[in-house]
This record gives C-alpha cells, sequence and structure tokens, in this order.
C-alpha cells in the first residue's frame, strides 16, 4: 500500500499530465488514501476534470471536492445565456430525450428534472453541459423510471463485466432492491470499481447503484 505522501505525488502528477488543467490551481492533500483537491478553477468542466483524474490514481480510496468554479469575465453569461445554450446542444444531441428534461439556471448552477427510461440518457444530458461556458455546478436530478428483472439486470452486469478486459475480479456480489443495485467485494483499482459500477449503471430501469466495493 502507498504512503499518503506518494499518493500525494501520484495524484499531482496525474493533474499536471492533463492538458485541460492547471495543476497550480489546484490543491492536493491526502489523509488515510482519502484525497482532498482544493482551489478555483475558471469552468466547471475542469472541477469535474480533477475529480475524475484523481479517481483513476492507484490506491485513492475517495476524493473529496473543495473546488470553487470562478467564471472568468470574458466567460461569463448570464443565466438566460446559459439555458439557452443548453437547450440548443440538447437539440443536435440524439441520445437526449430534450422533451422528458426540463432545465433550471439560477446564477451559473443547472439543476435537471425529469425522467428518462436509460441511465446513459441521464449520463449524456450531463456530459453535454459540462463544458458550457458560464457553467459553475450541475445537479442532476434526472429519475430512470422503467421496470427492471432483477434476474436480467444481474445477467447483463455479469456479461457487462465479463466482455470488459480490464475488469480482473470475479467476487462481486450483485444484489437488487427495486431499481437499487448493490455492489459488494473487492478490487485491486479504483479504476476497476468504477468500471463494475457503470456496468451496473448500464442497466436500464436501474435508478441507484450502491458500491459498496472495497480497493484493496
Amino acid at each position: 500500500m502507498k504512503s499518503d505522501k506518494t499518493i500525494q505525488q501520484d495524484v499531482i502528477a496525474a493533474l499536471q499530465w492533463e492538458p485541460i488543467l492547471n495543476a497550480e490551481e489546484i490543491g492536493v492533500a491526502v489523509t488515510n488514501g482519502v484525497v482532498t483537491l482544493s482551489g478555483h478553477v475558471d469552468k466547471y468542466i475542469k472541477k469535474w476534470k480533477a475529480e475524475s483524474v484523481a479517481k483513476r490514481v492507484k490506491n485513492v480510496k475517495a476524493v473529496a471536492i473543495n473546488i470553487s468554479v470562478e467564471i472568468s469575465a470574458s466567460d461569463n453569461s448570464n443565466d438566460t445565456e446559459i439555458g439557452e445554450a443548453i437547450i440548443n446542444a440538447f437539440r443536435w444531441n440524439s441520445l437526449i430525450p430534450q422533451d422528458k428534461i426540463k432545465v433550471k439556471v439560477e446564477n451559473g448552477y443547472v439543476t435537471l428534472e425529469g425522467g428518462v427510461e436509460w441511465q446513459y440518457q441521464k449520463q449524456e444530458a450531463y456530459n453535454t453541459i459540462k463544458p458550457l461556458l458560464g457553467v459553475k455546478e450541475v445537479y442532476n436530478l434526472l429519475s430512470v423510471k422503467p421496470a427492471i428483472s432483477k434476474a436480467l439486470v444481474k445477467d447483463q452486469i455479469k456479461k457487462a463485466m465479463t466482455r470488459n478486459a480490464d475488469i480482473k475480479s470475479s467476487k462481486i456480489d450483485i444484489d437488487i432492491s427495486g431499481r437499487k443495485v448493490i455492489l459488494k467485494g473487492s478490487v485491486g483499482t479504483w479504476q476497476e470499481r468504477t468500471l463494475i459500477e457503470n456496468a451496473a449503471w448500464c442497466s436500464p430501469g436501474v435508478t441507484n447503484v450502491i458500491d459498496e466495493i472495497e480497493v484493496r
């Protein structure tokens, strides 16, 4: 197991390697494998990217985000402009059921509400908003509504895990309660844990994934 100092150095190096980030803007602290990111960035996608990069570093157990988004004067947009940009971006993305999503923008903070049939549609809506100028935060409250078959979902998750060459562990327990999937077991890396969680989210009708997988 790496020391906190080594994990900190690895996270800093990973942030420096990411072209859209200025690593000097982001502070990194590590306590017992838990990484805390702090600082200020001028675009929301940079905040998201910093979190994503930190989670991919080996031996990171969790990531806490204390990064604020402070929009530069050149990129500053009012809420109406941001809302229009989101609607236009949705209109040109065939994966997003625009008629089922309500968008609210307040002081640069975007809230998505409504219901979609697939988790990928919820994720695609979020991914579409991340890079837009003026956005400070995104609250994705979209629900995924279809009923699900427990046996079918469990089988789909297991097959998805088997197909992915980056997933090494086969010791994962899958429990389904309503539309909620609970994952338990252990894996070797944070990335492997994320891939398994994503496999669960890709099953139609899943509205919640409780990831209790340990990284060892």
